[in-house]
This record gives structure tokens, sequence and C-alpha cells, in this order.
């Protein structure tokens, strides 16, 4: 029996966990420069993949390899991955939360691949948002 790999994202940014910080200012404090390190648990307009979900599911599609260990193995599960979304949309400090090894360097692998991402906003304002951002990985054997 032959193995397909099936890759998906399940509700895209289902388990993400978004928080965002502004710049912070070197210098006396007052009451602007307060307002600027203020540190928000929930942002106006959350940051996101350029084009939305399916625009993901496509990159990941595309950039996401199973790796083949882990098809020799029959590993599945979800990684669990966490991203810094800087102001410019550039990720920064790309860490996995949870997942088997071989999985998680897969996923690491397709997200430094990563185009820049629509920043967040607060106030107007583009800010910085940390993600939490499930990859899940389903082998689904061929029928044919």
């Amino acid at each position: 029996m032959k193995i397909v790999v099936l890759l998906f994202s399940i509700t895209l940014f289902s388990l993400q966990k978004v928080s965002a910080q502004t710049d912070t200012t070197a210098g006396h404090q007052s009451d602007s420069l307060a307002a600027k390190n203020t540190f928000f648990q929930k942002v106006e307009i959350e940051s996101e993949f350029p084009g939305g979900a399916k625009a993901w599911l496509q990159f990941l599609n595309e950039h996401l390899k199973y790796p083949k260990k882990a098809v020799r193995k029959k590993i599945e599960g979800t990684v669990l991955l966490q991203f810094i979304v800087d102001k410019d949309g550039s990720i920064s400090d790309l860490s996995a939360v949870s997942g088997d090894p071989i999985l998680i360097e897969a996923a690491l692998a397709a997200m430094k691949d990563s185009p820049n991402w629509r920043p967040a906003t607060q106030n107007g304002k583009r800010v910085k948002s940390y993600k939490k951002q499930p990859i899940h990985f389903k082998l689904v054997a061929d029928t044919k």
C-alpha cells in the first residue's frame, strides 16, 4: 500500500495567542511615552499571512516537506510554532513549542521560507505580535 502525505492546518490560527508591544523609547517617562510602552494583550487587527487562510495552506503545501523518516516510522502529529511578526511583517524569534522532533525540523524549515506577514495594528499603528501557529502532519493511505 502506498502512503500519500496530507499536510493541513486546521482552523488557521485556532491555537494562536496574540499580543503586541509598541516600541520603547529611551529617556524620561511622560504620558505619551508611557502610552508608547504599553503592552497589549489583544490587538485591534491581528497579524496574518498575506492572502489569508487559503494562501497559508497553499504556502504549506508548496514549502512543507513531510520528512521521509517520519513517513517510514508513520509519525503524525501537530507541531506548535511560536514567533513574532515584527512591524515590517518579518518573522523573528521562531521556535517550536511542541511536537515530534522530526516534524519540528520540517515545520521550522518551511516557516523560514515564509514571506513577510501583514503586521498587527493597534490604534492605527503597526505593532509587533506574538503568534502561536499549529501545523498538522497526517499520513493518508493511497487507495489507488
